[in-house]
């Protein structure tokens, strides 16, 4: 069969060309009447739409925004903190008809660059992504409008986040104004590949907000990297802590699910929270109030973040050619105590 293009849909409903490709691309444009009669003459011929390759010459836009981030695909649909990011990109894209394309991190680095600079978009989101990461590079080359999200600082674009360093900082002091004075800490990774190229900032700002909290109680030595963020890593994790000779009473995690660990391994050994172990989190997703018990954490706007970054990018994007505006946004966090934490037994 001959492929059946939009003037034979124009003919069909007795309309100029014109009139069907606004019927398509523009309705408002054109009466409910005249799209309805286009529709169905599309219908009938078996039309399935204008050719979107045809559409990004015509326009100059591919009409959808890449987001590069730091981990694999799988682990943006298990990580709690995910959807209420991707739920705000959707709030930021909610008034322009645009795709969203997912960029995530591959052991094949170079062809996850290749990706980026392949990839029909008219701008990128880099959400957590490492530091001199190849994709940012590719993305940057090519000179499209980006917001950046968390990570990396520094980046001459765009930038969403929170004061990680602060709001580590106010975790870390609750729990010496409690009287803590052994504290572990379950961290993130601080790079993502053995030549220490791909550097997480948001890491050695936690690391750097909990040294200044605890202050003479911090002990480089009751530090556990944990990969990845789950709660089975960070349950060993905690089980090592615990059962050294001399046992921390308290520890700060870099996440709700690290910190979800640290209490199944308080639970397995028999170590009451927080009569005897207090831990805090970060994040206050859903898992941090339903916890046992609710977990004391940091609260960050991750929803915020999403909405925030996709709607300067969409602002962006409509500007046309000419440099981004340069801005920043530090986002408010919030110690939220609950039921984990308490002072330590004998104080």
């Amino acid at each position: 069969m001959a492929r059946v293009r939009l003037r034979d849909v124009a003919e069909r409903a007795g309309v100029s060309v014109g009139s069907a490709s606004q019927a398509f691309g523009r309705p408002e444009l054109v009466s409910e009447a005249v799209r309805r009669k286009v529709l169905e003459a599309a219908e009938a011929l078996g039309y399935p739409g204008p050719d979107p390759v045809a559409r990004r010459l015509r326009t100059g836009r591919a009409g959808a925004i890449g987001l590069i981030f730091a981990e694999r695909l799988g682990y943006q649909f298990t990580d709690p903190t995910a959807p209420a990011f991707l739920r705000g990109i959707a709030r930021g894209m909610e008034e322009a008809p645009t795709g969203l394309l997912l960029v995530p991190d591959s052991r094949y680095r170079e062809e996850a660059a290749r990706t980026v600079r392949e990839a029909a978009v008219d701008g990128f989101i880099f959400y957590s992504t490492p530091r001199n990461d190849p994709r940012i590079e590719a993305a940057l080359a090519r000179r499209l409008p980006i917001v950046t999200v968390d990570q990396p600082r520094g980046a001459e674009t765009p930038f969403v986040g929170i004061d990680d360093r602060g709001a580590a900082r106010s975790a870390a002091e609750h729990l010496r104004e409690l009287g803590h004075e052994r504290v572990g800490v379950l961290s993130f990774v601080t790079t993502l590949d053995p030549g220490a190229e791909l550097q997480l900032d948001l890491t050695d700002e936690r690391l750097a907000g909990y040294e200044e909290g605890l202050g003479r109680a911090w002990n480089p030595e009751l530090i556990r990297i944990v990969r990845p963020n789950a709660p089975e890593p960070a349950r060993e994790a905690t089980l090592e802590l615990l059962r050294l000779p001399e046992p921390p009473t308290a520890i700060l995690a870099m996440s709700d699910i690290l910190a979800i660990g640290a209490l199944e391994a308080a639970a397995e050994l028999g170590v009451a929270v927080p009569a005897e172990l207090s831990v805090v989190g970060f994040d206050d997703g859903p898992a941090a109030e339903h916890a046992t018990p609710p977990l004391t954490t940091v609260a960050q706007p991750n929803e915020e973040k999403g909405r925030l970054a996709a709607g300067w990018l969409m602002e962006d994007i409509e500007r046309g050619s000419g440099p981004a505006r340069r801005r920043e946004e530090i986002l408010p966090t919030e110690l939220v105590v609950r039921d984990s934490t308490a002072p330590p037994r004998g104080s």
